[in-house]
């Protein structure tokens, strides 16, 4: 039987979730945490009597957020350094601010520490290209936070592409409807493009690479229009809206907007032989379906030309949501690790995304379609 693979959690916003999945695996032993603010410090819940991340609260058992960390053999730290220094741990979640991957993430690879590296990878082309080289040097492995790729829902519509239910696929599309990022974040990090790369690196990076992962198509070429008129205390984007193309000539458009007063993630695919909706909301009620659906998500299909009686479907509860996902997607981390298998998302599909996002925000400010850098 394999000693259990003793994990750290340096960041404890989103972390917590990462934290959520450590304290599920039975292959993973948390020892330590690490941040800098001294309520999540203090005890397990302390992240959420700020009030931050309540959507992760319910992924712990509500006696556990009262104890200390300490309680459960946790060892307790204020900076990413002691994280460095303690010899005893083998993978890190890395959960702080985007511009402190680089650096962080290069610590803990010299370091000798595994990454579960939250996204994006970094903030330019140049920096990721440093982590890589760290991880190599170290013989360290990176896996990415790109937590959609274990979501129930999107595995059924790869499942169903797998399967030639669409035929060839010839178009992706993805429209995010939600809120503005949380303006509680340490030292309102989000809120500068030069700390958390902007709306288009930040988190379209994740639709960016379900862009890839669903089609198995990489993008070649990027259209990005968009508008930074209506959260003046952020300096960035605040809705895009990016078309391009693959390859092989097929098309794909992604909507992504901060302004909305609720949630909707909706994902379509359309093959030669059928096509696939996909729709994921973030609570049971919600007033963009009225209040009328339970379900979480839905994934619909049906062939080309068909009548709407001739589709199917099927629902999803709680399992579709970010933080559950996140969850699962640490667990799978930790397998893949002790097994030697490969990572729900490896470092190089970080890298991908991370390029087409670039390439659109290039595309936002210089007003032309961008060819994706590929190398």
């Amino acid at each position: 039987m394999k000693t259990p693979t003793n994990t750290a959690v340096v960041g404890l916003g989103i972390g917590m979730a990462h934290v959520a999945g450590y304290l599920d695996s039975p292959g993973a032993n948390l020892v330590a945490v690490a941040d800098a603010w001294a309520p999540r410090r203090e005890r397990v819940g302390g992240t959420f009597s700020q009030g931050s991340m309540l959507s992760l609260r319910p992924l712990f058992n509500e006696a556990l957020l009262d104890s200390r960390w300490e309680d459960l053999g946790v060892r307790v730290y204020d900076d990413v350094q002691a994280i460095v220094d303690d010899s005893g741990i083998d993978l890190v979640s890395l959960c702080t601010p985007d511009d402190t991957h680089e650096p962080y993430g290069i610590m803990l690879l010299e370091a000798g520490k595994h990454l579960l590296l939250e996204k994006p990878v970094a903030l330019s082309v140049e920096a990721a290209g440093r982590l890589a080289a760290a991880a190599r040097a170290n013989d360290r492995r990176i896996s990415v936070g790109y937590e959609m790729r274990v979501n129930p829902a999107v595995l059924k519509i790869r499942e169903l592409i797998g399967a030639g239910l669409v035929g060839n696929v010839r178009a992706f599309s993805l429209y995010q409807y939600r809120g503005s990022f949380r303006r509680d974040k340490w030292q309102k990090w989000i809120q500068e493009r030069d700390r958390s790369g902007g709306l288009l690196v930040e988190e379209t990076c994740h639709w960016f690479d379900l862009a890839r992962f669903l089609t198995g198509r990489e993008v070649t070429h990027v259209h990005c229009v968009g508008t930074d008129l209506v959260h003046a205390d952020f300096d960035y984007e605040d809705i895009a809206f990016i078309q391009g193309s693959y390859a092989d000539g097929s098309a794909f458009q992604i909507g992504h907007s901060l302004t909305g007063f609720d949630f909707s993630l909706v994902i379509q695919v359309y093959g030669d032989g059928g096509s696939i909706w996909c729709g994921l909301k973030a609570a049971p009620h919600s007033l963009l379906d009225g209040g009328q659906s339970t379900y979480m998500g839905i994934v619909s299909w049906g062939p080309v030309n068909a009548a709407p009686g001739d589709g199917s479907f099927v629902t999803f509860g709680d399992e579709v949501l970010e933080g559950e996902s996140i969850r699962d997607n640490v667990a799978h981390t930790v397998n893949a690790l002790r097994e030697g298998t490969p990572f729900t998302a490896e470092f190089d599909d970080g890298l991908r995304s991370l390029q087409i996002a670039l390439a659109a925000r290039y595309s936002l400010e210089s007003g032309t379609p961008v060819e994706v850098d590929q190398t």
